[in-house]
């Protein structure tokens, strides 16, 4: 029975104007400076009220001496502090009333930001679900519909570089790269066959002087022909369309622009990017790994720190190509690619004399050793 009056007082105080205006004030400027402000508003009155009152002393007698001319002075003087305090007051209300249009202002902005940014979210959201099942479209028979995967895309691609501080980035890359290695993977799905043993050929043996294949026994010949009927020539395709869409979206995707938080280390790992075309692409520390880079372009390619292990690398053209710290890179890969003296290789491997050739004749000799005839 007695805390409920508390209660209703309390209540009371929260409802009062000045109570309001105190909660208005911690709200827009802060309790330090609220208070602040308060205890200088509080000084300025006390002043005023004890200067107003040594003023007044003469007006009412308490000093005497003073004339009717004099004390008409003192009632004018008093009139123009009133109308100073008032103009004071005028102005102080009217920058109070200043504040809180601003913090209105200021919260009404939040709010319309705040929505914009969620309804954006929501169309990116949704957009970039759509773009996700159009990169699964398939026809009546199960084959892929690459008009309609293409658009998916490049859908990704506007939505990473579309998105706030290219907030979708990590997401669209990781996105296309596992596209990759479902719809290019190498081994094909289809083969049972190794990539060393369908592309990497044994090194052809140059008899020495004097010697022939003619002048072999029977049997050394016969296993010959017979090593080479089971050879197969190394394929001269290129990449489907869709897959190097995705290839050229990672080419362009400015990683320069791209804050650290969002950045993502390439996984192509286990893909048949054969004949692909990666000229100028940005593949810092990816991994290409147990893949089939067989005569893709890979000239003025940033290729540092890069995963090349197990890679099929025979015929691709690496002029210009900045290979400094690749790991699993060897000698007896780099044998048959295409290079030049301005190639940058990791420490250890030596430069191969080819890359010291121009370029056509780089391409016929390799050309030639791809199909055994030199090594």
């Amino acid at each position: 029975m007695t805390q409920e009056p508390r209660h209703d007082n309390k209540d009371g105080r929260a409802d009062s104007p000045l109570h309001k205006a105190w909660a208005s004030l911690t709200t827009t400027l802060g309790m330090p400076l609220t208070v602040a402000l308060a205890v200088g508003v509080g000084m300025i009155i006390v002043l005023l009220a004890v200067g107003l009152i040594w003023y007044l002393m003469p007006i009412f007698g308490f000093k005497n001496g003073l004339t009717i001319t004099e004390r008409k002075d003192l009632v004018q003087g008093l009139a123009s502090v009133v109308q100073a305090l008032a103009v004071v007051l005028t102005g102080t209300v009217g920058l109070i009333g200043l504040l809180f249009t601003w913090r209105n202002l200021r919260q009404t902005r939040e709010s319309t930001q705040r929505t914009l940014e969620l309804t954006e979210q929501g169309q990116i959201t949704e957009r970039f679900t759509r773009a996700i099942d159009q990169l699964g479209a398939t026809d009546d028979d199960g084959n892929p519909r690459l008009e309609v995967r293409l658009g998916g895309i490049y859908a990704l691609e506007r939505i990473d570089k579309e998105s706030p501080e290219r907030a979708y980035h990590s997401t669209v890359m990781e996105v296309l790269t596992a596209y990759v290695r479902e719809n290019a993977p190498w081994p094909p799905k289809s083969s049972n066959k190794s990539p060393e043993r369908e592309f990497i050929k044994p090194p052809f043996i140059k008899p020495p002087e004097g010697d022939s294949v003619s002048n072999s026994s029977p049997n050394v010949a016969a296993e010959q022909d017979e090593g080479a009927e089971q050879e197969v020539e190394p394929t001269s395709g290129t990449p489907r369309t869709d897959i190097q869409a995705v290839l050229d979206v990672l080419k362009r995707r400015e990683e320069d622009r791209v804050p650290k938080k969002p950045r993502v280390r390439l996984d192509l790992r286990g893909t048949d990017l054969q004949g692909a075309d990666l000229r100028k692409a940005y593949l810092y520390d990816a991994n290409l790994g147990e893949g089939n880079l067989q005569k893709a372009t890979l000239a003025e390619a940033n290729l540092r720190f890069a995963n090349l292990g197990g890679g099929n690398l025979q015929g691709a053209n690496l002029r210009f190509a900045d290979l400094q710290g690749a790991r699993g890179l060897t000698e007896e890969q780099i044998e048959r690619t295409i290079g030049s003296l301005e190639t940058k290789l990791p420490e250890g491997l030596n430069r191969p004399q080819l890359w010291s050739k121009d370029l056509e004749a780089q391409r016929k000799i390799v050309k030639e050793r791809l199909r055994g005839l030199v090594f």
